[in-house]
């Protein structure tokens, strides 16, 4: 009911406001450039003046009435595992636990959104894997990413519904401009904000979705929500905060790539907002550059933001921005007990599944040759004369001596996405072809524009109303999942191929029956 009576007033307002693998692999540390890393250091015990370093690691936290400290992720994709640069949740684990537990009122842990889609380990138990290792790192806060509506919205909202049995955060989940279509209604399980209180300060957090990012969503999975516009919702309830709820510090967690920052960092006086996380965008900066700290901390678990907030008799004074990495902290060196046995678990679950060898990769495959080569599969599978596929589709690289298996396969295609199929006048396919930047394999050189022709493509490209799948003839939906066909193809191809390569002849014949083109009279 408090819910629905804010937001009544925001529309009144917004009028007249407007691997159980322990080691990790490392490049060493340049110690001439970094002399004081702590794999620099000589000595088992430097002595260290803390005084002109008092960030350094081995030093002891500052006066703890005089410092808020909030740590970040975004874009996390559920890349629970280390790879590479990823540093993997028990490792993240342990460096936002020791902080936690060092100074407990002192520091605030959120995510940015896109926590949990993206991994087989993850995506396998539907993100609940990762809320359950959320929950041991002492998370506050968790603003929504589309990634999260990829399941169905109602699969993640199952997680903040109170509801023990079908597990759930010990954080609340926020979308402060996420509604029922045509509405002002939130939906139940996600709040407009949360409030923390860590010593004397009381801070209020406010979640929003980027504007626009219903298109960044499959259309079967976003329809009946939509996402208002974030910095009037942002400006009434900064000063609902301050003035309602006599917080001290506002922040905002916008699952955003920096659009809104202008906007909320011109808000003064009530509405005024003390610190913005962006995400989506992938990109790592901490600045403060606009008059308050603007952190977005990459992707995939590879860096932790970090504000810190001090203080004087209560007064904010300073603050600083950051984004921590491996190098930045031995705390990132070390696993923690707790998430790693849960990883244990879940990969001694999953190990058959996830890690049996397909094929091995017989050179680099980059995100574009992948995204050509699933396009060339659906068409074959299909029966089809052209199919589309879009590069976003595609999430990753694998490099030349990776052995294939599932696993791998989910990073590569992590989208549950189906295969369609429908019948396109050339005129229609000649024009999609020009426009909208998808990959697509075919063996017509010409399409006639008074001809139809057969064309496959995934449900997220296909289900867009201005694109034109959805007004095509005799449209089908094969029920087929694109990750599936490249199982199947690479398990055929491992018969009779030392390695995979995108040259090799596809196998798979078509899975679906065969068609004529549609009758039509000489007025369509």
């Amino acid at each position: 009911m408090k819910k629905l009576f804010f937001i009544s007033l925001l529309f009144i307002m917004s009028t007249t406001l407007s691997a159980c693998d322990t080691t990790v692999n490392r490049e060493p540390v340049d110690c001439e450039l970094y002399p004081t890393h702590v794999d620099c250091l000589e000595d088992e015990d430097p002595v260290l003046d803390c005084d002109l370093d008092p960030d350094n690691e081995l030093c002891p936290d500052t006066d703890p009435s005089e410092f808020l400290d909030i740590y970040y992720i975004n874009d996390l994709h559920g890349a629970i595992l280390p790879d590479s640069d990823q540093l993997g949740m028990a490792y993240i684990a342990n460096f936002l636990v020791t902080k936690k537990e060092e100074n407990p009122d002192n520091v605030i842990i959120l995510a940015g959104g896109d926590i949990l889609q993206g991994t087989a380990l993850s995506n396998y138990y539907n993100g609940e894997s990762t809320i359950n290792m959320m929950n041991e790192m002492y998370f506050d806060a968790f603003t929504l990413g589309n990634h999260e509506f990829d399941w169905g919205l109602g699969v993640v909202t199952n997680y903040f519904d109170e509801d023990e049995t079908n597990g759930e955060a010990d954080f609340p989940l926020l979308g402060a401009n996420v509604f029922y279509e045509g509405t002002s209604t939130i939906p139940d399980g996600i709040e407009p904000y949360t409030i923390i209180e860590r010593g004397d300060q009381k801070i209020g957090i406010i979640g929003t979705m980027g504007y626009g990012l219903e298109s960044s969503i499959a259309t079967s999975k976003i329809s009946g929500y939509e996402f208002g516009e974030p910095v009037a919702i942002i400006e009434f309830y900064a000063y609902h905060l301050r003035t309602v709820e006599d917080v001290d510090l506002v922040l905002v967690v916008s699952h955003d790539s920096g659009n809104i920052n202008d906007g909320v960092a011109a808000l003064t006086g009530d509405y005024r907002v003390n610190a913005i996380f962006n995400a989506h965008s992938h990109s790592t900066y901490a600045q403060v550059n606009l008059g308050l700290p603007v952190v977005q901390s990459g992707a995939n678990g590879e860096y932790v933001g970090h504000v810190r907030f001090t203080f004087t008799d209560g007064a904010l004074t300073t603050y600083s921005a950051e984004n921590l990495d491996f190098y930045d902290s031995v705390l990132f060196h070390t696993q923690n007990t707790i998430v790693q046995d849960l990883i244990d678990t879940y990969q001694l679950e999953t190990d058959s599944l996830f890690n049996t060898p397909i094929l091995v990769a017989g050179e680099d495959l980059s995100q574009g040759e992948l995204t050509l080569w699933i396009a060339k599969l659906m068409r074959i599978t299909t029966g089809s004369d052209i199919a589309f596929h879009n590069i976003g589709g595609t999430r990753t690289d694998i490099e030349d001596g990776d052995m294939i298996n599932l696993g791998v396969l989910y990073q590569v295609w992590p989208f549950d996405n189906v295969v369609k199929t429908t019948w396109l006048k050339g005129a229609q396919i000649n024009a999609f072809k020009a426009s909208a930047g998808s990959f697509y394999d075919t063996e017509i050189t010409i399409f006639d524009n008074d001809t139809y022709y057969k064309v496959a493509t995934n449900d997220y490209v296909f289900d867009k109303e201005y694109y034109p799948f959805v007004d095509g003839l005799n449209s089908v939906n094969t029920g087929i999942l694109l990750r599936d066909i490249a199982v199947s193809e690479l398990e055929l191809q491992y018969i009779l191929y030392s390695s995979f390569l995108v040259t090799n002849t596809i196998l798979s014949t078509s899975l679906v029956p065969e068609e004529q083109p549609p009758v039509v009279n000489a007025n369509n």
